[in-house]
């Protein structure tokens, strides 16, 4: 699998990425209309100004702070959409800061994003080095700060979504979702799908940021489903798994939709109904593909 930008790889790469990012959503952010920060989003029971009050409340908890409330100074209640201890957490941060206006919001954050390239320059740090994660916990740097990007950028895109300010869509942060989600592929397609034995599922997302997963299935010498991974970039070409799949061969089925359409319909902000895709073989499992590679809850 091969993404086009390349998502980064290393700590200077992610760091510089990270930096974008965060840059990228205060620029979006600067000049809205007081209206414009009530208005909803495509994230549930969020408005923009609500996904502002969430990224600035996680990075100054990310930089050292601590989570600005308990359990009983803020009243959560039990909306639709915070399912868990996490979706908690998380609205009571959002709360923490209703007092702030748009301003004090957007000022906040642009000096969190100082302070967060700063903390993430420390001389020792490495891919494997240990940081500070959400709810007192601990992560590797790597997948903090992967799992940063994207969160970060789909915030950025529910808010461009709703004052209807389309973009960012070839910079790093589109980059790493992009390869986050064809990552998933084969085994989406394996444990949530389970097409029958023979089948094989393409996905590509054809720009701004490119690439393309695919995934075999097959079954093992006990008769237990497995999944072959597709296009994995190796040079060896006596790996079986590296060997191109034409599409339109019997049993295969191709899936191609933007960049854009593939971040809304993977972050479960646009149903398969309602997204723009493209469909080379049998389009009942496409659809079901589509339906089962959302990513985020």
């Amino acid at each position: 699998m091969v993404v086009h930008p390349a998502p980064p790889a290393d700590v200077p790469g992610f760091v510089e990425a990270y930096r974008q990012v965060l840059l990228s959503l205060v620029n979006t952010c600067d000049g809205l209309r007081e209206s414009d920060w009530e208005l909803p989003t495509d994230c549930p029971g969020w408005t923009v100004r609500d996904h502002v009050a969430h990224v600035v409340h996680l990075e100054d908890y990310l930089s050292g702070s601590e989570h600005p409330v308990v359990e009983d100074t803020i009243e959560v209640g039990s909306p639709e959409h915070v399912r868990n201890d996490l979706g908690v957490w998380m609205e009571q941060g959002v709360r923490s800061r209703a007092a702030l206006t748009p301003e004090q919001l957007l000022t906040e954050l642009r000096g969190l994003v100082e302070i967060r390239t700063a903390d993430l320059y420390e001389g020792d740090l490495t891919l494997e080095s240990t940081v500070r994660s959400v709810m007192g916990n601990e992560a590797r740097f790597a997948d903090l700060v992967r799992l940063r990007l994207c969160d970060l950028w789909i915030h950025e895109q529910d808010i461009r979504a709703a004052v209807d300010r389309p973009g960012s869509l070839d910079g790093p942060g589109a980059a790493q979702w992009t390869s986050v989600v064809l990552d998933a592929v084969p085994r989406v397609v394996l444990r949530r799908v389970a097409p029958d034995p023979g089948t094989v599922l393409i996905v590509e997302s054809t720009g701004p940021v490119t690439g393309r997963a695919g995934v075999r299935i097959d079954v093992d010498e006990a008769g237990e489903p497995v999944a072959h991974e597709l296009f994995t970039g190796h040079a060896a070409a006596e790996e079986e798994d590296d060997v191109p799949v034409e599409a339109g061969t019997e049993a295969t089925t191709t899936i191609s939709l933007s960049t854009h359409a593939l971040a809304r319909r993977t972050a479960g902000r646009t149903p398969t109904a309602d997204t723009a895709y493209h469909v080379s073989g049998d389009e009942e499992l496409a659809a079901r593909v589509l339906d089962a590679l959302t990513l985020t809850r």
